[in-house]
C-alpha cells in the first residue's frame, strides 16, 4: 500500500526530560572521579581539612554534581570509606581463593591492613566517624544501618574462613571469629597508627618498610600458634 506523502513524515517523539538535577549519562563517570579524587586528597590531608572545593578542582567536576551523588561532605566522607573497605575487603577476599598456606594469607591479610593505613593515615578515624558511629546514631532514629553491617559481616567471612583452614587443629577450630577478627584489626591499626611510639622505641631514623615487615612476620607467628598451626620456619 502506497502511503501518501504528508504519512510518511516521521512523527516527532518528545523526549523525556530528565529529572532536575540530574547529571547527562555521559557525566556519570563523574562519581567515581570525585570518589578517587577524595581519597587522593584524604592521603595528606584530615577529613576536616577536606574541602569540596579542593575535591571538584583535582576532579574536574562541578560542586554541584558532589551535591548531587553525595548530598553533603558527610555523604562523600561516608562514600569514600565504604569504597576503600570495599576494595579492601575484595582484595583479601581474592587473596583467601589463592593458593597459598595460611602462613602466607594471615601474612597478607597483615599487609592489606596496615598499607591501606599507612597509605590513608586517616583511615581509622574515618571509617569509624563516618559509617559506625553515623549509623548508631541513625539506628537510635530508627534507621537500619545497612553499611556497617555489610563490613562487619564480610569482615568477619574473610576471618572464618582462616579458622576453617585444614591447617589449623581442634581448638583453633573453636575460636570465635568474632575475637580473632577484633585481635588482627586491633593490631593493624594500633601498628599502622602508632609512629610517635614505634619512634621513641626503635628510634627516628627506623626504616618503616623493613619494621613493617618484621612486624607482619611476628604477628603472623603469634596468630599460627594461637590457630595451632605451624609456621614454615618451624
Amino acid at each position: 500500500m502506497l502511503h501518501s506523502a504528508g504519512s510518511s513524515k516521521k512523527k516527532k517523539v518528545a523526549s523525556r526530560p530528565r529529572n532536575a538535577g540530574r547529571p547527562l549519562e555521559k557525566d556519570s563517570v563523574g562519581r567515581t572521579a570525585i570518589l578517587e579524587a577524595a581519597i587522593v586528597l584524604l592521603r595528606g590531608k584530615t577529613p576536616e581539612e577536606l574541602t569540596l572545593v579542593d575535591v571538584a578542582a583535582l576532579a574536574k567536576v562541578d560542586r554541584a554534581l558532589i551535591r548531587y551523588y553525595f548530598t553533603d561532605k558527610a555523604g562523600l566522607l561516608k562514600a569514600v570509606a565504604i569504597s576503600v573497605m570495599d576494595e579492601l575487603q575484595g582484595r583479601s577476599q581474592a587473596m583467601l581463593l589463592q593458593e597459598g598456606s595460611l602462613e602466607e594469607k594471615i601474612r597478607k591479610r597483615f599487609e592489606l591492613l596496615i598499607g591501606i593505613m599507612h597509605e590513608i593515615p586517616q583511615f581509622t578515624q574515618l571509617v569509624f566517624k563516618e559509617i559506625y558511629y553515623a549509623e548508631n546514631a541513625q539506628e537510635a532514629h530508627g534507621d537500619m544501618p545497612l553499611a556497617s553491617q555489610h563490613i562487619v559481616g564480610r569482615g568477619l567471612v574473610l576471618t572464618k574462613a582462616l579458622i576453617d583452614s585444614v591447617e589449623v587443629d581442634a581448638i583453633g577450630h573453636e575460636m570465635d571469629p568474632r575475637f580473632l577478627h577484633l585481635m588482627i584489626l586491633g593490631s593493624s591499626i594500633f601498628f599502622a597508627t602508632s609512629q610517635p611510639l614505634l619512634q621513641v622505641m626503635f628510634g627516628e631514623g627506623f626504616n618503616r618498610k623493613e619494621l613493617t615487615d618484621r612486624y607482619v612476620d611476628f604477628a603472623t607467628k603469634i596468630l599460627l600458634r594461637g590457630l595451632g598451626a605451624s609456621s614454615r620456619g618451624q
